[in-house]
């Protein structure tokens, strides 16, 4: 009824008064559904009557005929009206314009613009006829009410069915990961138990570092699964502290170089001895250079290197996985971070450069691609620790 009224004031007053019957149409709307909208000031009618009339009252001006002033009144504020709600929500948002205004114009939004249009159209002919006018044009709305009632109801209640549709696999997959969250929890538990009875002192030196390796890497697994069934989310800011991105190499290196070893992958740490400090979570960065390295060693065999560097730059930290593995082919490199693609045949699941870029950006920071002339390097660079902190802790704040 508010964009029928609208149009027809569009059609017949000066712009103050086309906008100020605007904005009492949308002021009404929002009373009756008992909350503002989102669009700030419940301006976007106003501004559609303001500027459609003040459209039709340039063109008669310039001597227009009445009837194509109006067309052009009517659809011009409209026009307004999509830009300025678009860009509304844009800002509320964070999506781009152009795909707001894309998802704002549906089929549905566009057959009720050209309904009000039409409704307006032909209300601002019968209010020129008097009492008998007047009455023709309530009828008019009490008709857009209904049929917006019908139509919008019919809508909702589709959209919704679908929503709940799409929802239920979702919902399933999040049972089964907590029950598999259970299990996991247990046996990783029972592993580290019986790992934890091993005598260290009576393995040589090479052994007993894979074991400490072992039971850490059993520790930072168990640490993961808790917080996700715990939260729900992979893991959260109070997680976050101070990390030694340069101890971290050394360490995920240490775990992986005798598997390297037994596949003739030479693999080569190259890191400053003195700090390299990140804010993040340990466990999660680590998951990310073992994706890299793991990636890197397969792709190297046989007989080739994997080389690990770290180092700190002006406001951000690098760490840079490098392999002799020939690269990835150049029409396979924009699609190597989208989820389940992999290069892999038949073992891969596409889902390691995936997460890893997640947890990147989940830190603040990025994971690119480069190819070299031996091989593929891996970039994971992250802001500072107190860069990161700072910007981390103003996003948590939100």
């Amino acid at each position: 009824m508010s964009g029928a009224a609208t149009s027809a004031a569009v059609a017949l007053l000066s712009p103050l008064q086309a906008g100020l019957v605007g904005l009492a149409g949308q002021a009404q709307r929002a009373w009756s559904r008992r909350h503002y909208d989102r669009v700030p000031a419940n301006a976007g009618s106003g501004l559609w009557g303001a500027a459609g009339a003040s459209v039709r009252y340039a063109c008669g001006t310039h001597g227009l005929p009445v009837q194509e002033a109006v067309a052009l009144a009517l659809f011009s504020g409209v026009v307004v009206n999509v830009i300025y709600t678009s860009v509304s929500l844009t800002f509320l948002t964070g999506m781009p314009a152009l795909q707001m205004v894309r998802q704002i114009l549906t089929p549905a939004v566009l057959g009720a613009y050209g309904y009000f249009l039409i409704a307006g159209a032909l209300a601002s002919t019968m209010l020129g006829h008097g009492l008998e006018g007047l009455w023709r044009a309530s009828g008019l709305f009490v008709l857009a009410i209904a049929i917006g009632d019908s139509v919008g109801g019919r809508s909702i209640r589709a959209f919704l069915e679908g929503q709940l549709a799409a929802t239920e696999p979702h919902v399933q997959y999040s049972r089964l990961a907590q029950g598999t969250f259970h299990d996991m929890r247990n046996h990783i538990a029972a592993t580290k138990a019986n790992l934890s009875e091993i005598n260290a002192r009576a393995l040589d030196d090479e052994d007993a570092s894979s074991l400490a390796s072992a039971i850490a890497s059993l520790d930072d697994a168990l640490q993961l699964l808790v917080e996700a069934q715990d939260t729900g989310l992979p893991t959260s800011l109070t997680a976050f502290d101070r990390v030694d991105l340069a101890e971290l190499c050394r360490q995920t290196v240490a775990i992986h170089r005798r598997a390297s070893g037994r596949q003739h992958v030479a693999l080569l740490s190259q890191t400053p001895d003195n700090e390299v400090p990140v804010f993040g979570n340990a466990v999660l960065l680590g998951e990310v250079i073992t994706n890299l390295l793991i990636n890197s060693i397969e792709a190297s065999l046989p007989t080739g290197s994997v080389t690990v560097r770290c180092r700190s730059l002006a406001e951000s930290a690098e760490v840079s996985v490098s392999d002799t593995g020939g690269g990835v082919p150049r029409d396979l490199i924009p699609r190597i971070f989208e989820p389940g693609f992999s290069t892999k045949a038949g073992s891969g699941r596409g889902l390691g450069l995936y997460t890893s870029l997640g947890i990147a950006r989940q830190h603040h920071g990025d994971l690119r691609y480069v190819r070299d002339s031996a091989g593929s390097r891996f970039i994971l660079t992250l802001p500072d620790y107190d860069r990161g902190k700072v910007v981390l802790s103003a996003i948590k704040g939100r």
